[in-house]
């Protein structure tokens, strides 16, 4: 176990790459169990555990169906278990990251409207690390597919950058949806 988190830690810092996990179904449920704990737990900040379990398998079901959609045009099918995987645990440990992160933003935004004078500085901070995590997933997703595609690294980004936007605006009106209901 402390192998895989190695391994995933090493792609998360561009070390390595989708290729250098194991094609195993049982490590692609333990990325996807750990995805949607982490991913659930991290939309559970602020919606309920139904709702945050609805919202983080519809960005399962994105994420997976791009991987496969890019792989099948390239023809490289046969790289989606170890792809998937590599984007189902990298992004768990994003959202393991963000946690905590997201948590002190919440203080720190409570704080701020309690009058707190230095709420501010807290809200800015956290929002700019929140910012540069998600910039660092998005080089990292756009890493992973570099190599799932065998391309350079502007063409992952890029894919990197329409994951995000659909995915954050199918999240949007999904959650727009949620809260109405």
């Amino acid at each position: 176990m402390k192998l895989l988190f190695k391994r995933f830690l090493e792609i998360c810092l561009l070390r390595a790459g989708p290729q250098d996990l194991p094609a195993s179904g049982f490590l692609l449920g333990l990325a996807l169990l750990a995805y949607v704990f982490t991913g659930t737990l991290l939309s559970s900040l602020n919606l309920a555990w139904w709702q945050s379990l609805l919202l983080v398998a519809v960005d399962t079901v994105i994420l997976g169906g791009l991987a496969f959609v890019v792989l099948w045009i390239r023809h490289h099918v046969e790289r989606f278990r170890q792809v998937f995987t590599a984007l189902l645990g990298t992004g768990a440990f994003f959202e393991l990251l963000a946690l905590p992160l997201l948590f002190w933003q919440q203080q720190t935004v409570g704080a701020f409207q309690g009058a707190v004078q230095d709420g501010g500085a807290g809200v800015f901070f956290s929002a700019l690390v929140l910012w540069l995590c998600l910039f660092w997933n998005l080089v990292v997703i756009g890493h992973i597919l570099r190599h799932a595609l065998s391309t350079l690294m502007p063409v992952g980004l890029a894919l990197a950058v329409a994951y995000m936007f659909i995915s954050i605006t199918v999240s949007q009106r999904l959650t727009q949806f949620l809260l109405a209901a």
